[in-house]
């Protein structure tokens, strides 16, 4: 069982990088395909980014989409100490990084941020039904 649990952590590190680096280029190619497998569909989750408060994918992407007038470039890179913890269907990801973002009236933003992601296990796919990102002052 240790090793399944394992294997289980590695995958889902790997699958947070790759929702990272989507973000990142989601702001390149202005499409929210690419992120939205990593989310699940039910209408009722809730997720916060650094701006409001989304309820359902469907409006977190509305919103995300909305932004694409307001921010030429975004990029996301996170640190080394993304932690892992599956318990069954279930993972909570933890993680710190950096933003920077560029406004098309060329404000430019640029901050520490936290991440955490409540993941759920269908079959054999990881969704998001919870993520937090916020500001950190570290």
């Amino acid at each position: 069982m240790p090793d399944v649990a394992r294997s289980e952590e590695v995958g889902l590190g790997q699958l947070v990088h790759e929702l990272v680096e989507t973000w990142s280029s989601t702001w390149t190619s202005k499409d929210t395909t690419a992120a939205s497998k990593f989310y699940s569909k039910a209408p009722d989750l809730v997720f916060f980014d650094i701006g409001p408060i989304h309820v359902g994918w469907g409006q977190y992407r509305k919103n995300i989409e909305k932004s694409f007038d307001e921010i030429e470039s975004l990029s996301l890179t996170l640190n080394e100490d993304l932690r892992v913890m599956v318990h069954g269907s279930m993972a909570l990801t933890t993680a710190t990084g950096h933003i920077s973002s560029t406004s098309k009236n060329g404000k430019s933003f640029d901050s520490n941020i936290r991440f955490t992601g409540v993941w759920e296990k269908k079959g054999r796919l990881w969704h998001l039904v919870h993520d937090h990102w916020s500001r950190s002052r570290v």
